[in-house]
């Protein structure tokens, strides 16, 4: 019999590590949702049976979540926060009753409908962590669907050797059951790096990876693998020579890993003492843990999203108020950057009052809604204000910035508010520092008009090369022209980091260039400031900082003024960064 050839795929690590075995194809259920019109006296019981559903559901995510909590630790049992969030979410509750009543039809039909329409809803947002929000939703309506028809499912029943499970997507209510000794790694079609399957990939010490699209079509049950989940890359029927090859991969990571864990206490500074802030992203207060663990200085970007996304949409005052201090005691010594609401209008309010936009990143979002609604805004920064009592580097970022004029706007509705708390005997700090992201082209290009008006500029590169490039990076058509490296987007950073240098204040980059160590030296050569990158990437950051010279970078990126194409770009940072520090270089591609 002739031996298959070997094909390889590609999509995102999410979870480093290294799994070689037989594929195990997760297909989604084929059970259809029932659909049937109800009688008048009907209705009664329809609404008792998801009441009954809903109460199981709600038991079975807190047992859920405390096991988790105990066997995986506070990040990941987090994430069932969300799913009890959707349970008790009163506008998606009472959307499922309202439309049984009048439609007449089953709760699982209606349910199904409406539990679509939110995703889609949320699937439309240019942000990995919303879009993980329509994770949840489904997630949680198929644990309710299958309280209301009595049961649920075993995924590995029967499952006799460990496999590489393979899907198109994985609920974290269904990985928490798996059997660790069962699975070898992780594939979906679906996700991203910052999704509830990779963290949850990340917390099981499992490799993964996610965005792989396709993959399900093209495997069968049994075929051999090798999952690398730092490069995302999926080899299968690998040959003898390429198992041998990932085994001396896995035997080189595993020495690397563990002399990368010892920078923690380090600083990030250049072999000829230039020092860089290397801060980390967040997405809740519980991902505080991974910051301090991973040595990072301080938080540089605290997305304020996810206390919008349940309960019924705008979170009160005191709500905001005591997520936004405990992280501001939390990373005491440390600062952090709070960045103000970056999200569309549909994403706050009761499902439908917001006409559809067309396009809603270009649309009514960040701080265009927030000028638009200044009693929304007001309510988010009398909470910030406040909380900056506890931490005096606390910082504020208005996103979405296209012109000074907003800066205006936003910073006065921010001085109407400190009167308001000094009259009210509030305490906050008063010399509160107030910063703006850069991720709009006309932002960029008018950074010195905007400069004199804050105290920081923080360079959102997903944004920016998207909008720079006009290119919807979740897009498969078009992904391949997605280049941070390109020369318009360097332009456009070096203009700005020179304008603020010009006006006397600091500017930081917290996209995922940040966090790609092989865009490091590019970075710190055109005189960037700070860099913030998701925790996991703080070490290889760190550790290419250490083994750099800021004149080295400083040519690198005087080299690449003369360069015509984004690929001779990456082409010559990767050849720095395999020239001082080889061994990140395969952790890192």
């Amino acid at each position: 019999m002739e031996a298959q050839r070997e094909l390889e795929l590609k999509g995102i690590g999410a979870s480093p590590g290294i799994a070689t075995g037989p594929v195990l194809l997760l297909r989604a259920d084929d059970h259809p949702v029932p659909d049937y019109a109800l009688p008048a006296d009907g209705i009664p019981r329809e609404m008792l049976r998801l009441e009954a559903a809903l109460l199981e559901t709600r038991r079975q995510l807190h047992d859920i979540q405390t096991r988790v909590g105990e066997v995986l630790g506070s990040d990941s049992a987090g994430i069932f926060e969300a799913h009890l969030q959707v349970v008790d979410d009163p506008s998606f509750v009472d959307e499922v009753y309202r439309e049984v009543r009048v439609k007449r039809r089953n709760v699982e039909r209606i349910l199904s409908d409406v539990a679509e329409r939110y995703a889609r809803t949320l699937l439309q947002m240019d942000d990995d962590y919303l879009r993980e929000r329509a994770t949840d939703i489904r997630d949680v309506t198929r644990r309710i669907l299958g309280n209301l028809a009595g049961g649920g499912r075993d995924l590995l029943a029967g499952l006799e050797t460990p496999r590489v499970l393979i899907a198109r997507d994985l609920p974290p209510s269904e990985m928490v059951a798996f059997d660790r000794r069962r699975i070898l790694g992780i594939v979906t079609e679906l996700g991203s790096p910052t999704s509830h399957v990779a963290i949850m990939a990340r917390a099981m010490d499992l490799p993964a990876i996610v965005g792989m699209s396709g993959v399900c079509g093209k495997l069968a049950d049994g075929e051999r693998v090798i999952l690398d989940g730092v490069r995302g890359r999926l080899v299968v029927h690998p040959t003898a020579a390429r198992e041998e090859e990932y085994s001396r991969i896995a035997r080189n990571r595993a020495v690397i890993q563990k002399r990368l864990a010892k920078l923690k206490a380090e600083e990030a500074v250049t072999r000829d003492g230039h020092a860089v802030v290397l801060s980390a992203n967040i997405e809740m207060p519980s991902d505080v843990d991974a910051v301090q663990a991973r040595g990072a200085r301080g938080i540089g970007l605290f997305r304020s999203e996810y206390l919008f996304m349940g309960e019924g949409g705008e979170p009160g005052e005191e709500r905001q108020y005591r997520a936004y201090a405990e992280v501001a005691r939390r990373i005491m010594p440390e600062s952090v950057i709070i960045r103000t609401l970056d999200l569309g209008g549909d994403k706050i309010s009761a499902a439908g009052k917001i006409p559809e936009e067309a396009n809603p990143f270009l649309g009514w979002r960040a701080i265009r809604l927030c000028l638009d609604r200044p009693a929304l805004f007001k309510t988010q920064l009398r909470a910030i204000l406040r909380a900056s009592d506890h931490n005096p580097g606390l910082r504020i970022m208005y996103p979405m910035i296209s012109s000074a004029g907003e800066v205006d706007r936003a910073n006065a509705l921010l001085e109407e508010c400190k009167t308001e708390l000094t009259a009210e005997g509030v305490a906050f700090n008063p010399d509160l520092e107030v910063g703006v992201m850069i991720e709009i082209p006309s932002a960029a290009l008018t950074a010195d008009l905007i400069a004199p008006k804050v105290k920081f500029f923080s360079i959102g590169t997903n944004d920016l090369v998207q909008y720079t490039l006009a290119v919807d990076r979740v897009n498969e058509r078009v992904a391949h022209l997605y280049e941070p490296t390109h020369p318009a987007v360097l332009q456009l950073i070096r203009h700005t980091v020179e304008a603020s240098h010009r006006h006397g204040i600091w500017t930081g980059v917290c996209g995922e260039t940040a966090g790609n160590p092989i865009l490091t030296p590019l970075l710190l050569g055109m005189g960037v400031d700070e860099l913030s990158a998701t925790p996991p990437a703080v070490p290889l950051v760190k550790e290419i900082i250490r083994h750099l010279r800021l004149a080295e970078a400083q040519d690198l990126a005087e080299a690449a003024r003369g360069m015509s194409t984004g690929q001779e770009v990456f082409e010559c940072c990767r050849t720095l960064v395999r020239r001082i520090a080889p061994e990140i270089l395969e952790l890192a591609e």
